[in-house]
Formats: C-alpha cells, sequence, structure tokens
C-alpha cells in the first residue's frame, strides 16, 4: 500500500475521531430541563459549549466525507488519489462496486450523523423563547449527541474502507506493458513474449550464404 494512502487514510480517520469525541462531550454537556430557566410564557436557554460542540462535530464529519470521496475517486466515478493507473485498463470491477456502494452507505450514515448534531446543536442555542402557557419548555433527549458520535465514526470507518477497495481496485487494473523484454537466447528483441527479429534457421541461413 502507498504512503499516500496510509496519510489520506490518517487524515480521514482523526476528521471522524474528532467529530465522534466532540459529540461525546457535547453530550455530556447538553443542557436539561433543570438547566433552562422558565419565566411565565418565556423559556430562557443559558449559554453552554454543546452548541458550539454540535456545530463543530457536524462540520468536522462533512470534512471526513467530503476528503474521503474525493481522493477515492468521487465514489468509483474518477481515478482514485495515488492510483496512477492507466485510463484505458479495465478495472478490477467487484471491488470499485464494493468500494462505490460502501461509500454510498458511508454519505447515508453520515447525514444521518449530520441531522443528530444538527438537531442537539438546535435545542442547545443560548436564546429565549417562547412557549405556550402548561407547555413546559423543550429540551434534547438523551442520546442525541451519541448517536452522532457512533454515527460518525461509522461513516468514517466504510469511508476509509471504500477509499481502499477503490484504490486496489485500480491498482489491480494496472497491467505492465513490456513486462518482459530482453534479448531472447537466439538474439532476437523480446516484447510482451513476442519475439521480434529473424527466425533462427532464417540467420543460420543467411551466415552459410
Amino acid at each position: 500500500m502507498k504512503i499516500t494512502v496510509i496519510v489520506l487514510s490518517v487524515v480521514v480517520a482523526l476528521f471522524g475521531v474528532a467529530s465522534a469525541v466532540l459529540g461525546i462531550i457535547a453530550e455530556g454537556t447538553k443542557l436539561t430541563r433543570n438547566d433552562i430557566e422558565v419565566y411565565s410564557n418565556e423559556c430562557v436557554y443559558p449559554d453552554n459549549p454543546a452548541y458550539a460542540l454540535g456545530l463543530l462535530a457536524a462540520l468536522l464529519l462533512l470534512l471526513a466525507q467530503i476528503t474521503a470521496s474525493a481522493v477515492g475517486g468521487c465514489c468509483g466515478r474518477c481515478m482514485p488519489r495515488g492510483a496512477g493507473f492507466s485510463r484505458s485498463k479495465a478495472v478490477a470491477k467487484s471491488k470499485r462496486a464494493i468500494g462505490a456502494a460502501l461509500c454510498v452507505l458511508s454519505w447515508i450514515m453520515a447525514l444521518i450523523a449530520e441531522r443528530f448534531f444538527l438537531v442537539g446543536a438546535a435545542a442547545n442555542i443560548p436564546m429565549t423563547r417562547q412557549t405556550s402557557q402548561g407547555r413546559g419548555c423543550h429540551s434534547v433527549k438523551d442520546g442525541v449527541f451519541m448517536m452522532g458520535a457512533i454515527l460518525s465514526i461509522v461513516a468514517t470507518v466504510l469511508g476509509i474502507i471504500s477509499y481502499i477497495m477503490l484504490y486496489a481496485a485500480a491498482a489491480g487494473a494496472t497491467t505492465t506493458m513490456g513486462a518482459v523484454a530482453g534479448p531472447s537466447s537466439a538474439g532476437e528483441i523480446r516484447l510482451d513474449g513476442i519475439a521480434i527479429g529473424h527466425p533462427v534457421a532464417a540467420q543460420q541461413h543467411a551466415r552459410a550464404v
């Protein structure tokens, strides 16, 4: 595996893990019903870090997905980063299909995680909200940020595997032109196993004449 693949995979992993860690921290710092101040028909949501953490977690996950998709060749539609194969060569279709499917699944998981992060962040915006008498104040449910964090990890892992599969498919499709080249025992030049030159019998007849 090329160093390029390793480096890019590590970068994507760092983005994804950072997103998950921020989501876990946001889960522990989110507002609860006891934190919300109620005045008549107003709910006052105080400053809290969960709002910024949720937004940052969503941003980092988005960066991870964009990076993985870009280096993976847009889910197999383009040449993966660092593959270095000829466009004229046929790719390993099975690996490419699996890689593309994993890429799509990764985006689905990421979008669901983004929704959890954004919903959690929106519920923790420091502001004053009007509420109907007797309805109480809304607070985010437990586990919203945590679900986003878990799905962030899942999406990141799928994205990395997708990139590696697409890279392997591209690299496996590479064939070396002229791999067997050099003089044969009879002195002819061989290219890809095909002898180029005059037959041995013809050369011996020419020397005899």
